[in-house]
């Protein structure tokens, strides 16, 4: 094990007086400082594999929180602190640990240390009370200062946009459930943070990143779905590569669409290792891992060509197309194009995830409305009728479509060569036993362009 900085004696915790030794239930917490020692012994590891990061500039000590009806009793777990659980805020973090109780006599009771119940990364964990000491010192959690990180450590912060950052752009990573754009990177002496000052411990140094994220999962409703065919679609993960450790950034302390600052450490000097990294994992069956170099933003390895292009555009102008159902002329409305790797689509009201054939392929999804068209849930037996045509004149292939309770899909899904710069949207003519009509002819107008430049 690497060695660490001293673990107990000197933490960033105020004495705040003198009270009774510690009690569960009215009897004395026999050896009460071996537990704590023991604690703390247990907090080295965590401290060393990386599961928490020292904050303070003092050493972590486990303490005992006041809790129950008499005024000496405590909860049955040590609180072992400050530390800043990786993904977290600026706050200080406690680590909770369990206690066994193996003995009871007239003397008191006698508890064993378990386990450290290290919370996962972006999750706060603080103490049920007050805090105690075996010698009778106390603090008041709130109170402890945060004034310095250590290795490992990483908060996801707010961005008011004010942050003295400086602009980078082109530093890129997206799949079809993420997409994070690195606009600003500073290595500051010092971070202003909620919590006051923070300066690094010797030996690493402060990094800040400002991203901006949005979360596709999250805001766009084609993924808003309860039944799928298999596995539901599993959240993309982001995170820092630095030398020795990968560090994950929770997606849920990142805004559904906005702005945050990463501040984290890395190792000092000029032999720290390998360029740092942010890394973009798409999980599931087919998974992907992309990387760029920070601050550049240089691709690490080969990325998806479709995943190098927006998802939408900027605008986008809707184009509609003229067809006939039955005795009725209306219009099959383009009101929206996205471009990416994987799409979901859907069949006998299940969804399933479809992904892009090749490396240098996309798919685009072409939202769709009906306009002046006849009442009918006809949209599976319409879904074989699309017609998109690429540059050439040859088809491109429909792999899905989705939504129903019209004459046709709300949204369908072909496949592309990743550099395609426009299509043709038609459909083929045909007849349908639709619902509520009947035997139908459909007849569609000549195919409309539909531009994907962007």
């Amino acid at each position: 094990m690497v060695a660490l900085f001293a673990v107990g004696a000197c933490s960033t915790a105020n004495a705040r007086g003198v009270e009774a030794p510690p009690t569960i239930g009215g009897k004395q917490v026999l050896d009460a400082a071996s537990l704590q020692a023991a604690g703390e012994s247990e907090m080295s590891y965590a401290l060393n594999l990386g599961y928490v990061a020292r904050v303070g500039g003092g050493g972590v000590s486990c303490w005992f929180a006041r809790t129950g009806p008499a005024k000496s009793d405590v909860d049955p777990r040590l609180w072992c602190g400050p530390v800043q659980v990786p993904g977290t805020s600026a706050e200080a973090d406690w680590v909770p640990i369990p206690m066994k109780r193996v003995a009871e006599s007239a003397d008191g009771v006698r508890l064993e240390v378990q386990p450290p119940q290290v919370p996962g990364a972006g999750n706060r964990s603080v103490p049920v009370g007050n805090l105690v000491r075996a010698d009778g010192r106390t603090s008041v959690p709130g109170e402890v200062r945060v004034d310095s990180a250590g290795p490992d450590y990483l908060a996801v912060l707010e961005d008011d946009g004010a942050a003295p950052v400086d602009a980078v752009g082109g530093a890129v990573l997206r799949d079809d459930q993420l997409e994070v754009r690195v606009t600003g990177y500073a290595e500051p002496a010092s971070w202003r943070t909620p919590a006051g000052e923070l300066r690094a411990e010797h030996g690493v140094g402060l990094r800040v990143l400002r991203v901006e994220v949005e979360r596709h999962d999250e805001t766009d409703p084609a993924f808003d779905r309860d039944s799928w065919r298999g596995w539901r679609p599993q959240p993309s993960e982001l995170a820092l590569e630095l030398p020795e450790r990968r560090r994950v950034v929770p997606l849920d302390r990142l805004p559904e669409k906005g702005s945050a600052l990463v501040v984290y450490t890395a190792p000092a000097g000029e032999d720290s290792g390998a360029a740092p990294a942010l890394a973009l994992s798409t999980v599931g069956a087919r998974s992907l891992e992309q990387r760029i170099e920070l601050p550049s933003g240089k691709p690490v390895g080969e990325l998806p060509a479709a995943l190098r292009r927006k998802a939408v555009p900027d605008r986008f102008t809707e184009v509609g197309l003229d067809v006939r159902v039955g005795g009725a002329a209306g219009k099959l409305a383009v009101i929206g194009v996205r471009m990416g790797r994987q799409r979901p689509v859907s069949a006998d009201l299940r969804h399933e995830l479809v992904t892009a054939s090749g490396a240098d392929e996309a798919l685009v999804e072409f939202r769709l409305r009906g306009d002046g068209l006849p009442d009918s849930d006809g949209a599976a037996l319409t879904a074989p009728m699309f017609d998109v045509r690429l540059a050439d004149g040859s088809p491109a292939r429909v792999v899905g479509t989705r939504g129903g309770g019209g004459v046709f899909p709300l949204a369908v899904v072909v496949e592309v060569p990743s550099d395609a710069r426009s299509v043709v949207f038609g459909l083929k003519p045909g007849r349908k036993q639709l619902p509520r009509l009947g035997d139908v002819e459909i007849a569609p107008g000549a195919g409309v362009p539909v531009p994907l430049e962007f």
